[in-house]
């Protein structure tokens, strides 16, 4: 079931992005290692503060989530036009999930919840060839490459089934 995050949620989503962060730093990618180093339990609450965070939860256990905030110092950089706009962040689904769709569900999900009125955007590491193939399946189309990121945008009139 997908819902809206609440804070008591706080704790179960930061340990679930730091899980990936870690599986990422062991594979060799230093994607997300800042997250290994900032207090991430209240980077989550200012997420559910300030935005939408939406979770997977199976049978009482969070295994997923999503963020849909406004925009931050990190679209600043790299975006030129960043107070435009809604940016997803943070999408991690549990080592359990992989290859259930619970990622497409929670993209999904936030796309139907956006406001219609603001891009809808996103970013991932320029050579992370798995999501620069992901997004587009959405309706997100690449926009430019910067500091190292690739940067997409939803275009509803583009969009398709993933």
């Amino acid at each position: 079931m997908i819902r809206l995050a609440t804070k008591r949620d706080a704790k179960n989503i930061a340990n679930l992005i730091e899980q990936r962060a870690v599986a990422l730093n062991e594979q060799g990618s230093d994607q997300w290692t800042e997250y290994l180093e900032q207090d991430l339990v209240e980077r989550v609450r200012t997420d559910i503060t300030e935005g939408s965070v939406y979770v997977f939860e199976d049978d009482q256990q969070i295994l997923a989530s999503i963020a849909l905030l406004p925009p931050d110092a990190w679209d600043d950089n790299l975006w030129d036009d960043s107070e435009r706009g809604q940016y997803i962040h943070r999408i991690v689904v549990s080592e359990k999930l992989k290859g259930r769709g619970v990622g497409q569900q929670l993209m999904e999900h936030v796309l139907e919840e956006a406001d219609e009125d603001e891009p809808i955007r996103l970013d991932c590491v320029a050579n992370n060839e798995f999501l620069n193939s992901y997004y587009p399946r959405f309706g997100f189309v690449f926009v430019d490459s910067r500091n190292g990121y690739n940067t997409f945008e939803y275009r509803l009139d583009e969009s398709m089934s993933a």
